[in-house]
This record gives C-alpha cells, structure tokens and sequence, in this order.
C-alpha cells in the first residue's frame, strides 16, 4: 500500500497526477491576514471552548478535534505571550501543526504534553490521517495551503540533510576527515550561494534588515524566521532549476523525511520495550 509520501513523490514527477507540483503557485492562494474559513467565522475563545467541550466528551478523538479546530481558526497569525506566531508564510504555505500547538497549550484538558508533542513532530503530511479526510477537515484552502508548506519547508529542510550526508560521505571516500564543514557546500549546490550571502539576499527581498538591524544571524533565527528564510529557499530553487533537477531534489528530500520516520519509529518501539522491561 503506497503511502503519503509515496504519491507525493510519484506527484514531482508525474504531472499527470492530481497532487500539484512543488512550486506550482496556488490556484487561489489563501489571504495573507485572514483565512477564508470553510464556516462562518468564529472569535478563536469560542473555538477554543469547544474545543474543550469536545475533548472531555470523545478525548479518544482528541486529533480529529484539534484537527476541526485548526480548520476553523480564522487567524493567519497571532500574538501571543509577547511572540508572533505565523501560521501562513508568504500568503501561501500553511504551518498548520504550529496553530495546532499553539491551540493545544491553550486549552486545559488536552491530551499530555508529552503525547501532542510527539504527533506534531511526526513528519507526515496529513498527520496520520488518510487524505481525503485530512483535505475534507481544514478545507480547500488550508489544505492546498499545508501542501505548500510540506513541499516548501519540510521537504526542503530534508533535501538540505540528504545533500550534506552526501557531502559527507563524498570526504570520507576521499580520506578527508569527515568533520569539516560543509554547510557552504550545500548552499552553494542547491542555491547557488554561500549560508551568509543567501541571508543576504533574503532579508534585502523582504526587508528584513531594516526593520531587525543588523543582530540577524542565519545560525540564529526564530521559529517563524527559520520557516519564511526556508520557504524563500525553496522558491529560489524552483526558479534556478530545470524541472529534472527539481524533481531529483524533490525525491531526495521526501527519502529522507520517510528515513527520519522510520528512525522516530523505531526509537518508539524501542522506547516502549524498554518501558515493558
């Protein structure tokens, strides 16, 4: 049976399949304050209620409530305890696992910490849940939204480990210690410019200097910074690469997202046999 990153992967490089191609712009991109909610539009203390509500009563089912949650929330971004959250990078790629986060420390009666963590972390587009399902909870918008932000910043931060495990393993196959740094190297690959000259550009394109001055550190970036800087990256891969090299990229990055599932597999397997012993 295929999984989610199997048709993702067959989708970068058959376009004849319904899933859309990584860098192919959204038919309607969702507003980049507000999301269109598939509902009439509720204030997020009514959601959050509940939500609550919904979790005492079916706290099996605590997922697909977030999940409902999440699909309804109106906000694009919020401030909350003094940091901005945004949900929405660029007006187009959806973190909806951050404003699932941010909807589970909300409420008082979730599942424990511990437990949502570890969903949220799982790198699953649909977050084990089947498709249709998932696509059918958060709607049109946030789905083709959540898409967007799988391929522009998940799949590209795996395509980032893949090109410096094979950097790697190219030193030690020439005897070169297998320590040295080759974050350049990969930049320059796949972007065609060094760590700092990328940052570069990227806070000249979006303004980011002027309003942070000059503190900025690509090594040293917020949550919400690490997502938009990554996002532009891989926009500006979309547009230097021929759709060949795309799609070989694109596969290499959702290989090594399917390698880090196993790998968080098998630590909690191996977790649970411990705690059985």
């Amino acid at each position: 049976m295929s999984t989610s990153h199997d048709n993702l992967a067959a989708a970068a490089v058959d376009p004849s399949l319904d899933e859309p191609l990584p860098g192919e712009p959204l038919a309607e991109p969702p507003d980049e304050q507000v999301f269109e909610p598939q509902r009439p539009s509720r204030p997020a203390p009514e959601l959050l209620a509940e939500l609550e509500l919904s979790l005492t009563a079916r706290p099996d089912d605590w997922k697909l409530a977030v999940l409902e949650t999440v699909g309804q929330w109106p906000e694009s971004a919020e401030e909350i305890a003094g940091k901005t959250l945004s949900y929405l990078i660029g007006g187009e790629a959806f973190d909806w696992r951050l404003l699932a986060s941010r909807i589970l420390e909300g409420v008082e009666n979730g599942p424990p910490v511990e437990e949502w963590r570890a969903w949220l972390d799982l790198p699953d587009l649909f977050g084990g849940f089947g498709e249709p399902e998932f696509m059918r909870v958060l709607g049109v918008d946030k789905s083709r939204a959540s898409l967007s932000y799988f391929y522009g910043v998940t799949v590209e931060q795996g395509l980032i480990v893949a090109a410096r495990e094979e950097i790697a393993k190219r030193r030690v196959a020439s005897g070169r210690a297998p320590t040295d740094d080759g974050c350049d190297e990969v930049y320059s690959r796949l972007y065609g410019n060094d760590l700092d000259g990328l940052w570069d550009e990227f806070c000249s394109e979006t303004g980011l200097a002027e309003t942070a001055g000059d503190s900025l550190n690509p090594l040293e970036l917020s949550l919400g910074q690490d997502d938009s800087f990554m996002y532009w990256l891989f926009k500006r891969r979309m547009e230097q690469s021929d759709p060949a090299r795309v799609a070989s990229d694109t596969r290499k990055g959702l290989v090594q997202l399917e390698k880090m599932l196993r790998s968080h597999e098998r630590r909690g397997r191996l977790l649970r046999e411990t705690q059985r012993t």
